[in-house]
């Protein structure tokens, strides 16, 4: 009994040793840095400074272009660019669909081919100019005007049953209160696929008119 005890103790230690860590590494991770408008629930209004962004444009379903999206990216930011320097790993990996009708079924949009970009923020400390070049021509160095944007958070795997359920909320959150949005809705993920359903921060944005 004062065996297996030992054993359930250093199980316990472990596990909340790997939960630190895998926190503590998340919140080392530059991330945008927005301002919070206004809070409903799960749903915020934020205001978004501006960015420099590493774009790239892919084409399959969600799942394989972010797959083939984030690998390009990843070469990019690990040293495949003009002075083969390493820059720092931002959150979140933010992709979009080129075209999606706000009422068409999500579930269909997620699955079906289409054209998709996919993106993530350049740490704060660079400028276009101090910024590696990249070699791939795909990629897309742009930095990003203020925008505003109607967001909600969630937690879990993003299977396209998660997505449609939460994006099925914010859309009927913006058609309740009459808000205008712009352009297609953006999907946002955090955390490496490794890190447990629970712990993984999602959200799903729609950029509001000016």
């Amino acid at each position: 009994m004062k065996f297996i005890l030992i054993c359930l103790s250093a199980f316990v230690v472990i596990i909340g040793g790997g939960l630190i860590v895998m926190s503590g590494s998340a919140s080392a991770t530059e991330k945008p840095n927005y301002t919070i408008v206004k809070t409903d629930g799960k749903i915020e209004i934020r205001d978004y400074p501006p960015m420099i962004l590493a774009e790239v444009r892919v084409e399959g379903d969600r799942r394989t272009a972010n797959n083939r999206g984030f690998r390009k990216l990843a070469a990019f930011i690990f040293g495949d660019n003009a002075s083969q320097d390493k820059v720092a790993m931002t959150s979140p990996v933010v992709s979009r669909p080129e075209k999606i009708d706000m009422t068409a079924p999500v579930t269909r949009a997620l699955e079906e081919d289409g054209r998709w970009s996919v993106n993530f923020m350049m740490p704060s400390k660079y400028t276009l100019e101090t910024l590696p070049k990249p070699t791939d021509p795909d990629i897309r160095i742009f930095k990003t005007d203020p925008y505003r944007t109607v967001s909600i958070r969630y937690n879990g795997n993003n299977t396209t049953k998660n997505i449609a359920t939460h994006e099925a909320k914010l859309i009927q959150y913006v058609k309740e209160r009459g808000l205008a949005v712009v352009g297609t809705p953006e999907y946002a993920g955090y955390d490496a696929p490794w890190v447990p359903g629970p712990f993984k921060r999602n959200e799903i944005h729609f950029r509001l008119k000016d």
